[in-house]
Order: structure tokens, then C-alpha cells, then sequence
């Protein structure tokens, strides 16, 4: 993929002006030593001149041949350098001869190939200690490698020389070209120059705006983190709290349920004890029994911080299980009556419909003094609705205390519904429905 940066371009561009240069160089030669074979003035000249001259042929040719051979060098460490390969150094070394030969068939009268050799030196030499030295010897060169300093110990004629033998018009033509090419090529070695400066200071600038968006996204994430460890302590708060809460509830529902039973018992019990002790002892044996599982659940609830009332997909079981408890330990009967397919719960729903039945039942014994409770169970597509109504003294105006607060939380969980009916004498009614996420009946 050939690359498109202004700097490569201006690179690339300053490579094709030493070609023009180097061929209008050899076309001065060439052409005035043409004119002095084709119009028989070679004595005339050989006795201006203070050396013979080089074949103009060998000037022209070499001279091209050694440029094509820079650009061949380019490419490949340009190729190089792309993958990685060692070599490039190698490349550079080599560079240095190929502009000392052009240099020298340019009779030192040209030095702006050194030029070019500084933008590859800088372009191509990746290692900073190499590139400085390299530059250093390449600047030594352009200095030094000059026609006024080596035309006393080498014989070379100069381009001067070439250019004073043509007319007034083609000299001047041959003068503003020379230095309209020369000129050209420093500049564009200025505007390399200028470019490379310019990506510097626009990279330390956006290393410096880099620097300040990573100064303040720090000082974010150190807020952030904070307000995170905040968020992290008032979390763990509300997860205790919220831990409390539930266990205040298990434990509210648990011996609520229990000791509501238990007295109810104990009161029938001690109203027929002097009548029929044999019924009162035998009623006692159930209360004891009833007293027992509560103090089991209220210390598994305590030991393990959950509900192990009941087991999962065991609801109506244990729903029956309770309502033969307070029909054979207390004189409250309770009827229960199921519809439609009963429909596999998951366990919270389960605990859920559970704690509300214990609770409606519970209240309905200690507040309403109910004798009598009808409890239904229906079983629909995606939903189960509850209604438990007793025969209680009823209110006029329901104040939630902890228990009906408990269970409007209980069902807000779900995502359900919950609405109560009661009057003085006429009993409490309490609706529940409850959509399921899972549905399916029983196999």
C-alpha cells in the first residue's frame, strides 16, 4: 500500500526533482560537449579547460544509473521496515555511496542528493542513536563534498566551465534552470522539514490533550469510586436491613400463626376440661404437637435465614396440612375447597400464596374471632387466585398493621393484586391473584 502522507509525498517529490536535475546536469555536458565535436572546437576547449573531461556518455548513464538505484533502495526499505526485517541500516550505508557516486560524476558540482539522503535517513532510520550519527556524517558530507574543495586535488572539470563555452541565451537558459532546480529541492527539504516539525508539536499536542483527559477521567473514576464504595455500603445496609425485615416477617408469620393456634386451642381446651377431660387431654396432645413445629420452623428460620415451611411443588400439601392442624387443635373449622388444575408454582410464589393463607387465617382467629372460615384455591392459565372469607366481627375502617402490610409486600413482589372486603358483623374477605411465570399443571 503506497503511502500517502504529505510528508512521503513531498519525499517522493523531492526524489523526482534530483532525477530532472541529474538529466539536466548531463544535458549541459552532454549538449556543449556536442556542439564542440559537431563545430571542431575541442582544441579551443582543451586549452580553456585545465583537465580532460570525463566521457559525457559515462556522465550521463552512471549518474542515472545510480539515482534508479536510490529509488530501488527506498522501496525496499520501505518494505523492509513494514515487516520489520533487519536491513535497513544496511540500506542507509548503502545510500551514502550511491549519493557520494552521484556527486562525484556531477563533478561535486551538485550536493542536493544529500539532501534527499537526510529526509530517508530521517524517515527510515528508526533507532535514535543511528539516526543522529547518520545525519551527522550526511550533514558532513553536504558541507564538504563541494567542487571549490576538491577541485585542487582531483581532475574535474567544473559545471561552470560547461555552461561559460555556451552563448549568452543558453547560458542564462542553463544558469536560472540550475538554480531554479537547486532551489526547488531545498525547499521542498525545508517543507519536509516544516511538515515533520509541525506532526511533532500536533502530536505532543494531542499527547498533551491525551494526557489531560486521562488526568480527568481519573479524577472521575476516583469520584466514581466514591461514590461506588458509598453505593456499595448503603447496598450492603439495605441488604440487612432487608435481611431483618424478611426474617421479622418469617418469624411474625411463623409464631403468629403458631401461638394464635395454640391459644385458641387452650382456650376450648380450658372451657370443656372440667366437662370432658378425656376430649381436653386429647386436644391438649395436638396443641402440643402444633407448638413443636412452630418452635422447628421459628428456629430454621433462624439457623438458615430462609423458609423451609414448605418444599418446592408441595403447596396444597402443605396448605392441608395447616388447615387439619387448627381444625383438630382449636374449635375454628376452616373448609378448603381447590378449582381447576392445580399448576406448578415457583417456590417464592409458593411461599408467597403460603404466608398469605397463614396470615388471613391467623388474623381472622386473633382480630376477627372467627369460628368459621371458607378458604378457596383457583387454579388458572398463568394465574392462582386466593379468597379466604370468615365469619368474624368484621370493622368499619381495616388499619394495616404489620401482618396485611406484610402480605400487600409479599404480592407487590409479584406483581399482584390484593383487595379485602368487611363489615361490622358480616366478616373479613380478603382476594388475592397472583399471575405465574411458570404455569404448566402437574404431570
Amino acid at each position: 500500500m503506497l503511502e500517502t502522507t504529505p510528508i512521503s509525498i513531498i519525499r517522493k517529490l523531492n526524489y523526482l526533482v534530483n532525477v530532472v536535475v541529474i538529466l539536466f546536469f548531463s544535458f549541459i555536458i552532454s549538449s556543449t560537449t556536442t556542439k564542440i565535436f559537431d563545430g571542431f572546437l575541442a582544441r579551443e576547449f582543451l586549452e580553456r579547460v585545465q583537465y580532460l573531461p570525463i566521457i559525457p556518455q559515462n556522465i550521463a548513464v552512471l549518474a542515472i544509473v545510480y539515482m534508479l538505484a536510490l529509488g530501488a533502495s527506498n522501496i525496499m526499505k520501505s518494505y523492509l521496515l513494514k515487516r520489520k526485517f533487519f536491513g535497513v541500516r544496511i540500506l542507509l550505508l548503502v545510500d551514502f555511496w550511491l549519493c557520494f557516486m552521484i556527486v562525484y560524476y556531477m563533478n561535486f558540482s551538485y550536493r542536493g542528493i544529500f539532501l534527499l539522503l537526510m529526509m530517508n535517513i530521517i524517515t527510515y532510520a528508526k533507532e535514535p542513536h543511528s539516526r543522529v550519527w547518520m545525519l551527522i556524517f550526511a550533514i558532513i558530507s553536504f558541507i564538504l563534498l563541494d567542487y571549490d574543495i576538491w577541485s585542487n586535488r582531483l581532475a574535474m572539470l567544473s559545471l561552470t566551465e560547461y555552461v561559460d563555452y555556451n552563448s549568452e541565451e543558453v547560458k542564462i537558459f542553463m544558469l536560472v534552470g540550475k538554480n531554479l532546480l537547486t532551489s526547488i529541492n531545498e525547499i521542498g527539504f525545508i517543507g519536509f522539514l516544516y511538515l515533520l516539525l509541525q506532526n511533532k508539536i500536533n502530536e505532543n499536542a494531542a499527547i498533551s490533550s491525551l494526557n489531560t483527559k486521562l488526568r480527568e477521567t481519573a479524577s472521575e473514576l476516583k469520584i466514581a469510586n466514591m461514590q461506588l464504595e458509598d453505593f456499595a455500603q448503603t447496598m450492603e445496609e439495605n441488604a440487612k436491613m432487608k435481611e431483618r425485615n424478611r426474617l421479622a416477617r418469617e418469624i411474625h408469620d411463623i409464631l403468629g400463626h403458631s401461638l394464635t393456634s395454640i391459644t385458641t386451642g387452650l382456650e376450648a381446651c380450658v372451657s370443656i376440661i372440667g366437662i370432658e377431660p378425656e376430649v381436653a387431654k386429647k386436644q391438649l396432645g395436638k396443641i402440643l404437637d402444633l407448638s413443636r413445629k412452630g418452635l422447628d420452623e421459628v428456629r430454621r428460620s433462624v439457623r438458615e435465614l430462609k423458609v423451609d415451611t414448605i418444599s418446592k411443588s408441595d403447596l396444597i400439601p402443605a396448605i392441608t396440612v395447616m388447615v387439619n392442624d387448627i381444625n383438630e387443635c382449636t374449635p375454628v373449622k376452616i373448609d378448603m375447597e381447590i378449582n381447576g388444575p392445580i399448576l406448578r408454582l415457583k417456590e417464592d410464589e409458593e411461599q408467597t400464596v403460603y404466608r398469605i393463607i397463614q396470615e388471613s387465617i391467623t388474623n381472622a382467629i386473633r382480630h376477627g374471632k372467627a369460628s368459621h372460615i371458607h378458604l378457596y384455591i383457583d387454579f388458572y392459565q398463568h394465574v392462582v387466585k386466593v379468597m379466604i372469607k370468615d365469619n368474624g366481627k368484621g370493622s368499619v375502617n381495616v388499619e394495616e398493621g404489620f401482618g396485611l402490610t406484610h402480605i400487600r409486600e409479599r404480592i407487590a413482589m409479584l406483581n399482584g393484586t390484593m383487595i379485602y372486603e368487611t363489615k361490622i358483623g358480616e366478616g373479613f374477605t380478603i382476594h388475592v391473584g397472583i399471575p405465574i411465570r411458570w404455569g404448566a399443571a402437574y404431570d
